[in-house]
C-alpha cells in the first residue's frame, strides 16, 4: 500500500506561543507541531480524522481521505485572537473544541 503525505502548518500567534500543539490522527498522537511551525509526515492512503489538542483543548475533528501518493494539507491556529482572548475562560469551559481552529487547504 503506498503512503499520503499529510503537511500542516500552524500560523503565528500569542496565544500558546510557547506550547506545541498534538497532532492525532485517527484518536493517535503521531506528532507535535509549535508556533509559526510545519508538520509533516507519511501516513497510510485511506480514510483518516485529524485534530490537534493542547492539553484538554482541542480543535474540530476532520475526516478526510488521502490517496495514495496524493499531499494533504491542514492549516491550524488559536482561536483566541482579539477580543475573543478576554473570552479564554468561558471557552476553555464550555467550548474546549473550540479553541484551536483546524481546517484543510485545497490541493
Amino acid at each position: 500500500m503506498m503512503n499520503a503525505t499529510l503537511l500542516i502548518t500552524r500560523d503565528s500567534g500569542f496565544t500558546d506561543f510557547i506550547r506545541r500543539y498534538r497532532v492525532m490522527l485517527d484518536g493517535e498522537e503521531i506528532g507535535l507541531i509549535k508556533n509559526n511551525g510545519k508538520f509533516e509526515c507519511a501516513i497510510p492512503s485511506g480514510r483518516h480524522t485529524l485534530e490537534m489538542k493542547v492539553d484538554w483543548c482541542s480543535s474540530n475533528a476532520i475526516e478526510f481521505e488521502a490517496g495514495a501518493g496524493e499531499r494533504v494539507r491542514f492549516a491550524c491556529g488559536s482561536n483566541l485572537r482579539g477580543w475573543k482572548g478576554f473570552k479564554a475562560s468561558k471557552i476553555i469551559q464550555e467550548a474546549p473544541h473550540e479553541y484551536i481552529w483546524l481546517r484543510q487547504l485545497s490541493k
